[in-house]
């Protein structure tokens, strides 16, 4: 048994002396290749000769979507053509998109002489592009797309978009008759008024360096919210670290402990003031940092809070970068991870889909009370809470601390822990090996080269990213309590817990890991006296939250609820970049893991435990497909998405391992060169592939919310009287609930109005729930909204005003505007709000 906590772990094995001492520089040289391959790809992509497009080709994403319709403007032929004029936001702007009409029938071979003219300008009256088309080839309600260089310096420029077409043309394009974009405006060549005031269009934009670099400093532009964000996440975790003064830790991996300490340990604080009658305030929350903070330098200064032993922290070994050298490479990765997080949110105003709208409820509900939430008051009639707020216990302070504005906060605030999620997998790798590079590896997997947990940003999975950021540490010291660690169950405890209020989910896949390492230390014969303990005092933590959740839900019924195809795989996330390599990658390492059983290798122990518990995990959700019941709580989308991070260790312990052994067998041989060499180009390909897969990761589909709908809300929040109910768009999002579908999605908690579809949370009060759904049913059947008997309808409904986003829905504004029940009180960028009469 491992009674240290000092010396290598168990599973390791002891360090043996080589045969022959690996050359200290193949670490350099394997870093060497890698820099080298960033080199060579940024030249290409430089020069414009890049013929792998996945690696270093344009990064492309839309700017402006136009995407309503109402009219089919007339086919521009001698004499009258169609312009759009054109404002870019974005430097390199490269395609237009637009929508055709064909007059005359179905494209066909033969004898049709049309020609149909795309030209872009600048003001200057200088040619960008032009493309004549021979209309033969189009058909009614294609989609073109003019291509053309990226324009470097596209940004407030005015571009003009020029539709013409000879005598015989016959193909148009689709427009909106009413003004629904502000950058520019549609127009003809003749003295006739054109019936559309805006063509339907999308432009996109190739990301340039200049404009990357300025979204990867966005964290430093709001270094106040950054600075508070820092202080307050690592606050408990580095009070809990310098009361249990664990000697001979890592450093980086010591602030990874702090920041999943940290982030479980507020939820559990919240709670426990709250059911002590307490209220945080931004007063009380900084005084709290400021003397937590004082308290920790204090004894840093004075000499308890003891720093590195790398002597006991290290097993011997040869061919292993040096500890500042580690350290130099997770900084730079964390940097390089927090900056792509960034870059990936560039054009968003507020944080991705569905769920966000209703993060921000909680948020706003706790900000106001000061407490954890327990019903919805004054926002909406719910009168209880069965979902979990130990996320928004950080969204609720940051926002108490600094008074920033909620969605960018909580756009801010999920970037930011999705950034900083390698710093506690690194400290995971580190604590179950006691091998630094093993985290790194671990860390390196997890911010760049893999799908998720970047992909959680486009969905707004801000509570399982936060249940992530303290499961590294969990799974960690739970492998250790039964490894010499054992004075630390305390720590596993309050991770557990705060595991438990963050992401119920979460802590549901982690009751099998915990299971398994218990059964693993009673076969080794070890005690798990520290793991019961570590049980107990969770439970003792979670037990108000737990009574309040069995008394306001019916745990047999939840748990029996299902959805046809809740539980389907999802296959999608697998063929989605180089996921199946990594899954290829992942067998390998299984075969090398079960070789190492069946040679009784000692280090096999834990990645043969963590394959072990992603099977269990796959049979306990396999439902039907096994047999098993399905449930609403828990399906293999929720788990697989979170498998990034046994993964990850797996793959690094393997990866180190492997590392090992050919160090020992190649020694100080010139062989050893180009297998360092290789291992960079491979990490070089990964890091390379991964860093433009995270600064693009978002699915358009899924922002529902864009910039030009913040003045709106404002607008709103300032103008619309306190008892309006305002009618919001909508669309069937899960099974019969409706969610908000642009920004009017976010009207409730920004503005507190009431509203015919607030964030889902509505679905907790059931008479609620089948008023917004037949609201919803009933709007969707509408076919003309201009009809005078709608505004009636809606007056009936007790609605008093009209939200229409940029996004947009059901609700057609154009429509809206000819209503002689409705009044136009508000009109600015595609966002609209009408009055009922």
């Amino acid at each position: 048994m491992d009674k240290n906590p000092t010396a290598p772990v168990a599973a390791d094995g002891p360090a043996r002396q080589p045969p022959g001492r690996p050359s200290p520089s193949l670490p350099a040289v394997a870093l060497g290749s890698a820099v080298l391959l960033l080199l060579f790809f940024f030249a290409l992509a430089g020069l414009g000769r890049c013929e792998w497009e996945g690696l270093c080709g344009p990064i492309q994403a839309e700017e402006t979507v136009q995407g309503r319709l109402d009219t089919a403007l007339l086919a521009p032929q001698p004499g009258l053509a169609i312009e759009q004029t054109i404002t870019p936001r974005r430097n390199g702007l490269s395609e237009i998109e637009l929508l055709l009409v064909r007059y005359g029938g179905t494209a066909a071979a033969g004898s049709d002489q049309g020609r149909f003219t795309v030209e872009l300008w600048t003001r200057g009256d200088t040619l960008v592009a032009a493309e004549t088309l021979a209309t033969q080839s189009l058909n009614h309600n294609q989609v073109y797309t003019l291509r053309f260089p990226p324009q470097a310096d596209s940004a407030g420029h005015v571009y003009t978009l020029r539709l013409s077409g000879n005598e015989y043309n016959h193909i148009s394009v689709w427009g909106y008759s009413l003004d629904v974009y502000d950058g520019g405006q549609a127009h003809v060549t003749t003295t006739e008024p054109l019936p559309a005031a805006d063509l339907r269009f999308t432009t996109r934009y190739a990301l340039t360096l200049g404009d990357a670099a300025t979204a990867a400093a966005a964290p430093l532009r709001q270094g106040r919210l950054l600075v508070t964000a820092l202080l307050m996440l690592f606050l408990p975790g580095a009070l809990w670290l310098s009361f249990f003064r664990p000697r001979g830790w890592d450093g980086a991996a010591w602030w990874g402990a702090a920041l999943a300490l940290g982030v479980a340990t507020w939820p559990v604080l919240w709670q426990w003031l709250s059911l002590a009658g307490g209220r945080w305030s931004g007063p009380a929350l900084w005084g709290v940092v400021a003397v937590g903070w004082a308290v920790v330098v204090a004894q840093r200064r004075s000499g308890r809070l003891l720093g590195e032993s790398p002597a006991a922290a290290q097993p011997t070994g040869y061919g292993r970068p040096s500890v500042l050298g580690i350290h130099l490479l997770l900084g730079v990765l964390l940097v390089a991870t927090v900056a792509s997080r960034f870059i990936a949110v560039r054009d968003l105003a507020f944080p991705p889909w569905v769920d966000s709208s209703r993060h921000a409820l909680i948020t706003a509900v706790m900000v106001q009370s000061g407490q954890v939430i327990s019903d919805y008051a004054p926002f909406l009639p719910v009168d209880h809470f069965p979902y979990h707020y130990g996320f928004h216990t950080l969204a609720a302070g940051l926002s108490l601390m600094t008074d920033n504005p909620l969605p960018g906060l909580l756009l801010f605030l999920m970037q930011l822990l999705g950034g900083l999620l390698p710093l506690p997998v690194y400290a995971a790798g580190w604590m179950v090996t006691r091998r630094r590079a093993v985290g790194l590896l671990a860390a390196f997997l997890v911010a760049l080269p893999f799908f998720f947990p970047g992909y959680y940003a486009t969905w707004g999975r801000m509570t399982q990213l936060a249940a992530m950021v303290a499961m590294p540490v969990l799974l960690a010291l739970t492998w250790r309590l039964g490894r010499g660690w054992g004075r630390f169950w305390p720590l596993v405890g309050v991770l557990a817990a705060g595991v438990f209020l963050i992401h119920f989910r979460v802590f549901l896949f982690y009751i099998p890991f915990a299971a398994l390492a218990a059964g693993a230390h009673l076969a080794g014969r070890r005690r798990i006296g520290a793991m019961i303990k570590a049980g107990g005092l969770a439970a003792l933590l979670v037990a108000p939250r737990l009574v309040a959740l069995l008394a306001v839900t019916e745990p047999l019924a939840t748990f029996q609820r299902s959805l046809p195809g809740y539980n389907d795989f999802p296959l999608g996330y697998v063929t989605t970049g180089w996921e199946r390599l990594y899954l290829a990658a992942v067998g390998a390492a299984g075969l090398v893991v079960l070789a190492g059983v069946a040679l009784r290798r000692r280090w096999v122990t834990l990645p043969l435990l963590l394959l072990l518990w992603v099977g269990a995990l796959f049979v306990l959700l396999g439902g039907e497909r096994l047999g098993l019941p399905e449930s609403l709580v828990v399906n293999l989308n929720s788990m697989y998405i979170t498998l990034f991070l046994p993964q990850a260790l797996f793959l690094a312990i393997v990866a180190g391992r492997a590392w090992a052994f050919v160090g020992r067998r190649v020694g100080r041989s010139p062989a050893g060169w180009p297998l360092a060499g290789a291992a960079g180009l491979v990490l070089g390909l990964l890091a390379i592939f991964g860093w433009r897969q995270q600064i693009n990761i978002l699915n358009p589909q899924t922002i529902l919310a864009l910039p030009q709908d913040t003045a709106a809300l404002s607008w709103a929040g300032d103008n619309l009287p306190d008892d309006a109910r305002v009618a919001v768009n909508a669309w069937r999002w899960l099974g019969a609930t409706w969610a908000g579908s642009d920004g009017g999605a976010w009207l409730v908690p920004l503005t507190g109005r009431a509203a015919t579809t607030p964030p889902v949370d509505h679905i907790y009060n059931v008479e609620l729930f089948a008023e917004v759904r037949a609201f919803n049913e009933a709007a969707m059947a509408v076919v003309d909204w201009s009809d005078p008997t709608t505004a009636d309808w809606l007056a009936r409904q007790g609605v008093t005003h009209v939200f229409v986003g940029r996004r947009g829905g059901f609700f057609d504004p154009a429509a809206l505007a000819r209503n002689p029940g409705l009044d136009m009180i508000y009109q600015q960028d595609g966002t609209f709000v009408f009055a009922v009469k």
